[in-house]
């Protein structure tokens, strides 16, 4: 892939006692900055389109291939999550010393390879096999993703930036739910496998070829946010970025409780075209379908709400930051118990709109605060670390536990029984998010002050 020595290129260091950062005017060109960040949000949005097909496409797979609800959940989750877990804090590594938007292009065609693979596989081992080709991909992207955009946007700004990146569920949800089903039902879900891993590489060339590597922690000079000149071009060691986390109290609450979060909603997410197909008896495409459809727009307003009011709220007193997804988490709960008992399936999707809408609050929110308690080069190792606790506990183990569960509960029940009450029984997750979050909120204003 071609790119410009330009880009491939670290900004000049500057070393303690030179003149401080200064912004450059393409940094600061909006029209530039939505491009780079609406480039963001559309690899962001098909790498989520990948998790979103594999949700969809459970019945057909497990029809085909013969394996079990809980062989589905170690699908979607943990063989994703194996080397993720294992190559995110390297990868983060040599993005703090390295230029980043070479890490990310690569990691973009590698998981869109992998995608696009996972249709071509002739057996559950080979399906598996692709899975983690993703999970490699992506551990690649998404730390440096979340630094770079850190990098072009001042700590005031990052939650809503960092919102607009997080459209990629609500999207990625909509287009793998829907396209994805409806591709399943009328071409298999091979094909739906192919169709979704392609668009990546064209997307990956644009990165490469469009996107300039940001100055580090410029914006943090500038505004007086704590960054010294000399902390942008100095590489703190991981140790360091460890005891960042282990002294900020508050971010150790506040990753407790987005963690618990994750867990309940990859958990349940996973299983929701499953739940539609078995307890309503509606088709891979109907079921994609609602399920895109109650997962995208109701959730966009939640991530987009939850960043730009955090942002405002948090401007006046730092400790919304925690409260407004505290309050999120706290309304999930129940409002997922009730989706689950409704008799029939429109009322069922209502219900999971509205639950979608409180949801994924905490995103946006959890992002930037942990950003902006990391120094510059510390972002990407922080990101990683982050990523590394979703994805091992919230995607490697939601769908598992809840495959496992459902599992258990249908031999005394029926398929569609055992189902519905395991999806219930991790509704109260969010409870136990809220609580972490609401603690979270006591110490947050002094941390972030630290």
């Amino acid at each position: 892939m071609l790119i410009s020595a330009q880009m491939t290129r670290e900004p000049p260091p500057v070393t303690p006692g030179e003149t401080p950062l200064v912004v450059p005017a393409w940094m600061r060109s909006r029209v530039y900055r939505i491009w780079v960040l609406g480039l963001f949000a559309a690899v962001a949005t098909f790498g989520f389109v990948d998790r979103i097909v594999v949700q969809v496409l459970v019945q057909p797979i497990k029809a085909e291939l013969h394996v079990s609800d809980a062989d589905m959940g170690l699908l979607g989750g943990l063989t994703f999550a194996v080397l993720y877990v294992a190559l995110s804090i390297p990868i983060a590594r040599l993005a703090e010393r390295k230029n980043r938007i070479v890490i990310i292009t690569i990691g973009t065609a590698l998981w869109s390879v992998a995608t696009a693979a996972s249709g071509l596989a002739a057996s559950f081992a080979q399906l598996l096999l692709a899975r983690i080709g993703v999970g490699i991909g992506e551990a690649a992207g998404t730390p440096a993703t979340t630094s770079i955009v850190s990098d072009y946007f001042s700590p005031q700004r990052r939650a809503s930036a960092m919102s607009v990146v997080g459209l990629a569920v609500p999207l990625g949800a909509f287009l793998g739910g829907s396209a994805g089903g409806f591709i399943a039902l009328h071409w298999g879900w091979r094909a739906a496998f192919l169709c979704a891993g392609l668009p990546g590489l064209a997307l990956a060339l644009l990165q490469g070829l469009t996107v300039r590597e940001p100055l580090r922690g410029c914006h943090d000079v500038a505004s007086g946010s704590g960054a010294a000149a000399g902390d942008a071009q100095r590489t703190p060691s991981f140790l360091a970025v460890l005891r960042r986390f282990w002294e900020r109290r508050s971010l150790i609450q506040f990753l407790v409780g987005a963690t618990l979060s994750t867990i309940a909603g990859y958990g349940i997410n996973y299983f929701l075209a499953a739940y539609f197909s078995r307890r309503f008896g509606l088709d891979y495409a109907q079921a994609g379908l609602v399920v895109g459809v109650v997962s995208s727009i109701p959730a966009a307003l939640s991530i987009i709400a939850g960043g730009f009011v955090a942002d405002w709220a948090g401007r006046r007193n730092a400790r919304w930051y925690a409260l407004i997804p505290a309050l999120g988490a706290a309304l999930t709960a129940p409002l997922y118990i009730a989706s689950f008992q409704a008799g029939t399936w429109l009322v069922t999707a209502v219900l999971l709109a509205v639950t979608a809408v409180c949801q994924y609050a905490y995103i946006p929110a959890s992002t930037a605060v942990t950003q902006n308690m990391m120094e510059p080069r510390m972002r990407a190792s922080a990101a990683a670390v982050t990523g590394l606790v979703y994805t091992l506990l919230g995607q490697g183990l939601g769908p598992l536990f809840v495959g496992m569960l459902s599992d258990h509960l249908t031999r005394s029940t029926s398929a569609s029984q055992g189902l519905q009450t395991a999806l219930t029984l991790s509704a109260l997750v969010y409870l136990w998010s809220a609580v972490h979050l609401v603690i979270a909120s006591r110490r947050l204003a002094a941390d972030l002050r630290a």
